[in-house]
């Protein structure tokens, strides 16, 4: 059952194609504000410098992944709250904020490698709740299929679905050529190539964990106000929700894409609701 959780409207409507078309593009290079993390460290990936924040005394790793475009910094509404019951981290892949780009991934495979080793040599061990945004919820959604006895819970915030950049593709291609075109340019052009792979890459990785999931879901998002694609969007919403029997799907009344800005508090609630499960 799809549970909603309340929230106030944002009142953002969608009048035409175009508008959408644009929308889609700068959801994917939209800039973080110039506040930062705490804790802000450094350390060497295959001679790559990849920048993270590190903090909270105390319970579990809470593992936070961003989508395509927001730095680490995006965390701020949340991050600190979720510190005072569990150890946090965040960290910019190859290409963002301070992280080189000396050796960047091929795939969503080698992404999710890098973070396990990074995770590993910063003193931060299994098991995971891993939390992903977007097109970052595939990063978490692999984190969990190739590595299931580290990850104890996942939450996925407006999550990409694996079949979605296909989807654009064969439905909606100037959108897909857009949105390929617009990631093939900058530090992060690397991330292009594994828009164009993802639904091939997921064919070769085994089932979802039978774990604590939450998939919240917008009301309201800047990515899909045609009826078509919200329709494809929440469908595959509901198809993520399914890959545990142990999960909740909430679609957050109210809330744009980026729900931990608009509506923090449901965030941080499944969060803790995942914490807890693992400390009773």
């Amino acid at each position: 059952m799809v549970a909603r959780q309340k929230g106030k409207s944002n009142g953002y409507t969608m009048h035409n194609s175009s508008r959408i078309l644009i929308l889609i593009v700068l959801i994917f290079v939209i800039l973080a504000g110039c506040a930062s993390l705490p804790e802000t460290k450094r350390h060497e990936i295959h001679g790559s410098s990849v920048y993270y924040s590190n903090t909270g005394k105390s319970g579990p790793v809470v593992v936070f992944e961003t989508g395509i475009g927001p730095t680490m910094s995006t965390w701020i509404p949340i991050y600190e709250k979720v510190s005072r019951f569990a150890r946090v981290f965040a960290y910019d892949r190859p290409g963002y904020g301070r992280s080189n780009t000396r050796n960047t991934p091929d795939n969503i495979t080698e992404v999710v490698e890098n973070l396990r080793m990074l995770l590993s040599q910063t003193g931060n061990n299994p098991p995971y709740i891993i939390v992903g945004h977007s097109a970052g919820g595939l990063f978490m959604n692999a984190f969990a299929r190739n590595y299931p006895m580290e990850v104890s819970g996942v939450v996925l915030i407006d999550s990409t679905h694996p079949h979605w950049f296909k989807f654009l593709e064969e439905e909606k291609p100037i959108a897909f050529t857009m949105l390929t075109t617009s990631t093939a340019v900058g530090r992060r052009s690397y991330e292009s190539k594994i828009i164009q792979n993802t639904e091939k890459e997921f064919d070769t990785y085994g089932d979802f964990p039978n774990i604590p999931l939450i998939v919240l879901t917008a009301e309201k998002s800047m990515l899909f106000e045609t009826k078509e694609i919200r329709k494809k969007w929440l469908a595959l919403q509901e198809d993520l929700a399914s890959m545990s029997n142990k999960s909740q799907h909430i679609i957050v009344d109210g809330s744009n894409h980026y729900i931990y800005k608009s509506n923090p508090d449901v965030v941080i609630s499944a969060i803790r609701k995942i914490v807890e499960q693992m400390t009773e």
